[in-house]
């Protein structure tokens, strides 16, 4: 019996470990699902090619999730990809660190700057020879959402991004005392 009783007491340590937390807990991570939710569920002009394609990913202690979904129209096409980094903040500063050191550039072949908007900082790259398009947007030191457009020039992009509200997504939330959220 004490043999069982252990089995069953690790088997729901182990589950209460990969349990997603609520968005009600101090520490909360957006399952793909949720992140889905916060993405359109269609552009004008366009045609929906994928629902969601999301995961949750696990790197020693850092978890973050994310979700993709693409849109077409004859040759053009567009894709969202938005990830949250909520438990995982050394991944979100990777990613939008780099931002302060690229060189902005605007000539016959490409643009790339920054990009601000509510809610956060960006950076657009855009290739004019290609006509593709992309941004990449950090909200709320947690989020972190790129979209890129093939056959689509930035304003484009831009219109797309608006329709996202961005600066609604929720804010960041972490316990502070966790040595992965420092």
């Amino acid at each position: 019996m004490g043999l069982l009783l252990k089995v069953i007491l690790l088997g729901m340590l182990f589950l209460q470990t990969m349990i997603i937390r609520t968005p009600s807990d101090n520490n909360t991570l957006l399952s793909p699902d949720e992140l889905a939710r916060l993405l359109p569920a269609r552009l004008e002009g366009f045609n929906l090619i994928e629902q969601n394609k999301g995961r949750m990913i696990q790197i020693g202690t850092l978890t973050y999730s994310m979700t993709e979904r693409g849109f077409s129209k004859s040759k053009r096409k567009v894709t969202i990809l938005l990830f949250d980094y909520n438990n995982a903040s050394i991944m979100y500063r990777q990613a939008t660190g780099k931002w302060a050191n690229q060189v902005s550039e605007d000539n016959e072949i490409r643009k790339q700057g920054p990009y601000p908007f509510e809610g956060g900082e960006g950076w657009e790259h855009y290739d004019k020879i290609r006509n593709y398009s992309q941004l990449f947007l950090g909200v709320h030191g947690r989020f972190y959402l790129v979209l890129t457009g093939e056959g689509i020039g930035m304003e484009g992009l831009y219109a797309i991004c608006n329709q996202l509200n961005a600066s609604s997504f929720p804010p960041l939330s972490h316990a502070v005392a966790d040595a992965k959220h420092r």
